[in-house]
């Protein structure tokens, strides 16, 4: 503010000219200004506040580094693993692809066993599982496959289906390697929804875990809501691709390779290991090759879940 007597804040007593005063007037006591009332200091915080968010949201968004350093820059820049621009969701729409009620149903069961073993149950007492109401999307990575690998999985894949009742839908070749944290939710990648579930053929220096006699890994990412609900909504098969060729070029081999991915398939959708030799799920390599009484008995449970739209 300029002082007083200034071109832009003339004096509010100039003299007087063609006359002289009577006598010297006393100066005026300076302006007093009112105090500033708490609303009005709520108000200007408030107004700040607002301009951080809004800043936030342009810096996160992009706008912001296009007013200062151009647009050429901003717009060659890759978003940011982790960092959503604001007021945006981190997670997919809920409820895509949900139906009313399950799109299948298990195969009858000629035949039950308590041959079975839940990798994770709820407080409820039932397993955790995917959705029966909305189809599995998968991808395979066949990089390092056998020429036959289609056939193999699916093979493997249809009768998972029919041992649950769970829908599966392949979406095409994946460049995507497995990964012990693989985020569920890959937008750039396979748009906005849950990742699909991954297949893929590696080795042990991609995945350490394929070290020795272990042919194959699989399980699934689930997730959790308030009211305590949770589902899984996304997985990985990983199959050692060295010894899967070994496995394959022996005498039944194609069949010894469906039974892998089929073992495998079954700790996707929720089945743990067990110790009877007579399952599928055996912890060991064994001479079964398709799912029995106890595996199917497992499998028709994890595949008659609630349906899930809320997420």
């Amino acid at each position: 503010m300029e002082p007083f007597g200034s071109s832009k804040w003339p004096d509010h007593d100039p003299p007087r000219p063609n006359f002289l005063p009577v006598a010297a007037r006393p100066p005026d006591d300076p302006p007093v200004r009112p105090p500033i009332k708490h609303s009005s200091i709520a108000a200007i915080m408030f107004f700040f506040g607002i301009l951080g968010l809004v800043c936030a949201g342009a810096y996160f968004s992009g706008e912001l580094q296009q007013l200062v350093g151009g647009s050429s820059v901003a717009q060659g820049q890759q978003p940011r693993p982790g960092v959503v621009p604001f007021g945006q969701r981190q997670d997919r729409l809920p409820g895509l692809e949900e139906a009313d009620a399950p799109l299948g149903k298990p195969a009858p069961l000629s035949k039950t066993s308590t041959s079975y073993k839940f990798l994770a149950v709820k407080e409820d007492g039932t397993p955790l599982a995917y959705s029966p109401c909305r189809p599995i999307h998968y991808v395979v990575n066949s990089d390092v496959a056998p020429a036959s690998w289609q056939a193999l999985v699916d093979a493997a894949v249809r009768r998972a289906s029919l041992a649950t009742g769970l829908k599966f839908i392949y979406d095409g070749p994946s460049s995507e390697v497995p990964s012990t944290n693989r985020s569920g939710y890959q937008p750039a990648r396979y748009g906005d929804r849950w990742a699909p579930v991954l297949i893929a053929w590696s080795t042990p220096e991609q995945v350490p875990r394929l070290t020795g006699q272990t042919v194959g890994l699989g399980g699934s990412s689930s997730i959790g809501l308030s009211n305590g609900y949770k589902a899984y909504v996304t997985g990985t098969v990983s199959l050692d691709a060295p010894q899967f060729a070994g496995i394959v070029d022996t005498p039944n081999g194609q069949e010894i390779g469906v039974a892998v991915i089929m073992h495998e398939l079954g700790h996707l959708v929720g089945l743990d290991h067990v110790s009877d030799p007579r399952q599928l799920m055996f912890d060991e390599a064994s001479w079964v090759r398709d799912y029995a009484a106890g595996d199917l008995t497992g499998l028709a449970q994890l595949g008659s879940g609630p349906c899930s739209k809320d997420f």
